[in-house]
């Protein structure tokens, strides 16, 4: 990377999209680790610090087909 100063640089949006091995969401991703799923989303703490969560299969496929399951099962890993 080259710092020019001076001139107007944008830069470009890298899409993430969903696979056999990925799910992703606005501030979270699950992946296909091993034998197993894992969950990794933004915490909202000051310090921007992330948590991972180990997810069952059943879980990850709820994430690849609708992201708006994300809040209920990080709910059903904290309680």
């Amino acid at each position: 990377m080259k710092l020019v100063f001076g001139e107007k640089v944008q830069s470009k949006l890298i899409e993430k999209r969903n696979d056999a091995d990925n799910a992703w969401g606005p501030a979270w991703q699950a992946w296909r680790q091993g034998d197993g799923f894992v969950l990794e989303y933004d915490s909202g703490d000051v310090g921007g610090h992330y948590r991972r969560l180990a997810i069952d299969a059943a879980e990850f496929d709820q994430l690849h087909a609708d992201g708006g399951t994300f809040s209920s099962i990080v709910r059903n890993h904290r309680a």
